[in-house]
């Protein structure tokens, strides 16, 4: 096994070999450390690592075989319920379609901002060729990782550095135009709830809804921007705040946090759209059958799922293209606004 050494432009590797002749360890001592396997005293063990830390030394899988996996991952949230929810599910299941007819297996793995531990394991085991990340979040370790790893992957959502391959809707330009409408049938005074501000998909539609305001001479109140509602017990607190506060309309960034609005209301016995206008960011299967029905943006979920597939297969064979891929949306104006 060769380990690669990376500090800003420089490149280096070192053997097993060198290692332990500069530890003085044999050869076998340092394998043993490295890899877990056979017995090896935690002096040892840690001196190693040590060593490893000390000098940024990560193990460079792609050396270690050429041998495929025939699998791949996909990344879905690691927060407690999101991966249950459709928008991932429909995801999920368009990426299986696509790679189960090419021959692969497809892995799941639960991630957060901080915890990557799972992916770690796979990669480590080389069981993955490839990955398909369903959502982007602001220091994403997983893509550094994979990076480092030199593991092929997609993300579906949008990233900061051109070197990533990306697929996304038009996030910003969907909102920008739903808010723009919305502005112009006469609803002035709009409550934005949002979730996790961390999220490049909150960024992005944050940004359009912003767009809007500016493009109409509007000034948007950002005491009316409720952010971090991820469970329903907080929206239902932010929509108390919000009915005190007298709007006309409550924007909803995305269909979860749209429902979880919704069953606010009606606990609350307020009628929509009489009492109060509502419209979410993303329609979905969750809005489908809710009653009125739901002004909103509808994107094509299962188009994006094969065209981040096709672009990781492609990734994957060494035809890499960094080409951002935007998708349309459309703005479905039905009874909740009217």
């Amino acid at each position: 096994m060769k380990f690669r050494y990376e500090k800003e432009n420089e490149s280096k590797k070192i053997t097993i070999q060198e290692i332990a002749k500069k530890l003085d360890l044999s050869p076998t001592t340092v394998s043993r450390a490295i890899s877990g396997k056979g017995r090896i005293g935690l002096e040892t063990k840690n001196k190693v690592f040590q060593f490893l830390e000390e000098y940024q030394y990560i193990p460079n899988t792609t050396e270690k075989t050429k041998k495929r996996s025939k699998n791949i991952c996909v990344l879905l949230p690691g927060e407690e319920g999101h991966a249950q929810l459709p928008y991932f599910q429909e995801i999920l299941l368009s990426v299986y379609d696509c790679f189960s007819a090419w021959g692969y297996g497809v892995l799941l793995v639960k991630t957060t901002s901080t915890n990557i531990g799972e992916l770690m394991s796979l990669v480590e085991q080389r069981k993955i060729d490839g990955a398909i990340f369903t959502r982007t979040m602001e220091g994403d370790l997983a893509i550094r990782y994979l990076e480092k790893q030199k593991i092929p992957f997609v993300v579906i959502g949008s990233w900061v550095e051109e070197q990533v391959i990306q697929v996304d809707f038009d996030q910003e330009g969907g909102c920008k135009d739903l808010a723009s409408v919305l502005l112009r049938m006469n609803i002035k005074k709009i409550a934005c709830v949002c979730g996790d501000a961390g999220h490049i998909v909150t960024q992005s539609r944050l940004r359009g809804i912003r767009d809007a305001y500016q493009e109409a001479g509007v000034l948007m109140d950002e005491d009316l921007l409720y952010t971090g509602a991820v469970y329903p017990s907080i929206v239902e607190k932010d929509v108390a705040k919000i009915l005190k506060k007298g709007v006309d309309c409550i924007l909803c960034l995305d269909d979860n946090i749209c429902l979880s609005v919704l069953n606010a209301l009606h606990k609350s016995r307020v009628k929509i759209p009489k009492d109060i206008k509502v419209a979410s960011c993303y329609g979905g299967k969750s809005l489908a059958n809710c009653y009125p029905s739901i002004t909103c943006l509808e994107f094509d979920v299962k188009e994006i799922g094969g065209v981040a597939s096709k672009k990781l297969l492609d990734a994957m064979s060494g035809k890499v293209d960094y080409n951002k891929l935007i998708l349309g949306y459309n703005v479905l104006i039905k009874e909740s606004t009217m």
